[in-house]
């Protein structure tokens, strides 16, 4: 009977997951462009991948980036908007300050992109209200423009739109804390550092791990913000793997060496998969 109610998953991972993803290793090794009849090459575009192609490097350093920026920075100021959103001891003010720390992750990509986009438009953005207030050099700015700094008004973006759900995630995990270690660590004279440091972070370590590996397989895989944008550009200032997979398969009609850029960036995410299980396990063990 069991069985019964677990098949229409099954099935449904078996046809949506499963199966793509064994095609998208088969395809790899043909030459394809989608539509007409595939041709088998062996490993020539996986050596071309790691040999020729000039903007694989480029995708993979911007990617690596991008990832660092999203592990680290809406993590950092989720932890510190929770923290501070959990002493707020009424209900309607927290709720009030959840809601609002919440919204931008309810908007699409897309939407969030393009307003994103005009505030940067160095025409009616941001820099008409800095030329305004009289700062001439940030009015000058061409944020989406420039090679050295469009990816990370970019992945600001992101990191603006993802940081509200990671706060909701760390407020959770907070709650789940033993008050009584707090007193117990305030009777020794703990300070708030040594609080955080011995009771909060052992506390919310699960979910804490949790939070990092669903943002380093989100960020490995991040497209929306990127292509909605900037679609990779200027140049390849802004171009990541996964954005070079659509460009292989949808504009040059690759699709089978698009196809080996896809198992290169599953094998990552696999890696850091794996690597999370066992980081995880080593934390339940010490917790």
């Amino acid at each position: 009977m069991c069985l019964l109610f677990v098949m229409p998953a099954f099935v449904y991972h078996v046809v949506v997951v499963i199966i793509p993803s064994i095609k998208t290793v088969f395809l790899s090794f043909f030459d394809w462009n989608g539509i007409s009849e595939a041709k088998f090459i062996g490993l020539q575009n996986y050596i071309e991948m790691f040999t020729k192609d000039a903007v694989l490097p480029i995708a993979f350093k911007n990617t690596m980036i991008w990832t660092l920026l999203f592990i680290t920075v809406p993590v950092a100021l989720a932890l510190a908007a929770a923290l501070g959103v959990s002493k707020v001891k009424r209900h309607l003010p927290q709720m009030l300050y959840r809601t609002i720390y919440f919204l931008p992750y309810v908007l699409s990509a897309s939407i969030a992109g393009k307003i994103w986009s005009n505030f940067y438009n160095p025409f009616y953005g941001f820099n008409t209200v800095f030329e305004k207030l009289g700062l001439e050099k940030l009015s000058q700015v061409l944020w989406l423009g420039n090679p050295k700094i469009a990816l990370f008004a970019v992945a600001f973006v992101s990191n603006w739109s993802w940081w509200g759900f990671v706060m909701v995630l760390f407020i959770s995990a907070l709650q789940q804390v033993d008050p009584a270690l707090y007193e117990a660590a305030g009777i020794d004279g703990g300070n708030f550092w040594k609080c955080f440091i011995h009771v909060t972070l052992p506390g919310i370590a699960p979910t804490l791990i949790f939070v990092i590996s669903l943002s380093l397989m989100w960020s490995i895989l991040s497209f929306d913000f990127v292509w909605v944008m900037t679609m990779g550009g200027p140049g390849q200032a802004t171009e990541m793997l996964s954005t070079w997979i659509y460009k292989n398969a949808f504009v040059s009609y690759r699709a089978g060496y698009a196809n080996a850029i896809c198992v290169l960036q599953s094998a990552i995410v696999l890696l850091i998969f794996f690597a999370n299980q066992k980081i995880s396990k080593k934390v339940e063990e010490i917790t």
